[in-house]
């Protein structure tokens, strides 16, 4: 009769385990789409009113406002269009002024965009005919709060962070690995007397793995947006050790 080495006995169940672990971040998660209280087609805004000024789109959301003079007159290195702004009130045309600042603290912007690089942006409102700066945070909640609904929420959310909506949502091709079984794509919730928003991130700048995470925002009546939780839900191994400036 055999017998059974106690000490070797756990190293099967050891070398199941890790495969399994292995298959589950190799599997893709189930998409949720499901946008809770937000009405998706409320919350769109496109650049058109801007378009119809002169601005050209020149594709990837960039704008071409040149002819009009809006980058020299308010200083923009970039014109954007901006998506998931069409719940503010007063329901303005907006789009992105992204400005390249000195970044020790004097100069005003109201979300840090890139790496090194001290790109800034800003928001450009048309308002009764007149094109007007909403350069920081403060000016853009005087300006557009309270929040009074879902669709106001999420375009605060969006417009105060590096985060985006993600409505219909696609994973990337390739050997992704996934570290969670499903993904709810953007909504929105009523708690109480705030709002719950659901975007998503991806931590590009400096070294190491890049990943995508999902991000939960508390959104106040009074207009202020507090990250309550995040998640790492992938990353792409190509991606790792890679340096970012």
């Amino acid at each position: 009769m055999s017998t059974i080495d106690k000490n070797n006995i756990g190293l099967p169940i050891i070398i199941l385990l890790s495969l399994a672990v292995m298959l589950a971040g190799c599997l893709k998660p189930q998409i949720i789409t499901d946008s809770g209280s937000l009405d998706v087609n409320a919350a769109a805004t496109d650049a058109s009113a801007f378009i119809r000024a002169g601005c050209i789109d020149t594709g990837n959301g960039r704008l071409d406002c040149s002819s009009i003079g809006l980058e020299d007159n308010f200083s923009c290195q970039e014109i954007m269009a901006q998506y998931d702004l069409g719940g503010l009130s007063p329901k303005v045309p907006i789009v992105a002024c992204n400005v390249l600042l000195k970044d020790d603290g004097m100069d005003k912007g109201i979300v840090r965009q890139g790496c090194l690089y001290p790109m800034y942006r800003r928001y450009i409102i048309i308002d009764e005919g007149k094109y007007r700066p909403i350069e920081d945070k403060e000016g853009f909640i005087q300006y557009f709060a309270p929040v009074e609904s879902p669709e106001e929420a999420l375009a605060f959310a969006v417009a105060l962070t590096n985060s985006r909506a993600a409505h219909n949502m696609t994973l990337p091709e390739g050997n992704m690995i996934y570290s969670v079984s499903s993904i709810r794509t953007t909504y929105v919730e009523r708690i109480d007397a705030e709002f719950k928003v659901h975007l998503f991130y991806q931590q590009f700048c400096g070294c190491g793995n890049h990943p995508y995470f999902s991000i939960d925002y508390a959104v106040t009546r009074d207009g202020e947006v507090n990250e309550i939780s995040s998640e790492k839900i992938y990353e792409n191994p190509e991606l790792f050790g890679l340096c970012v400036d």
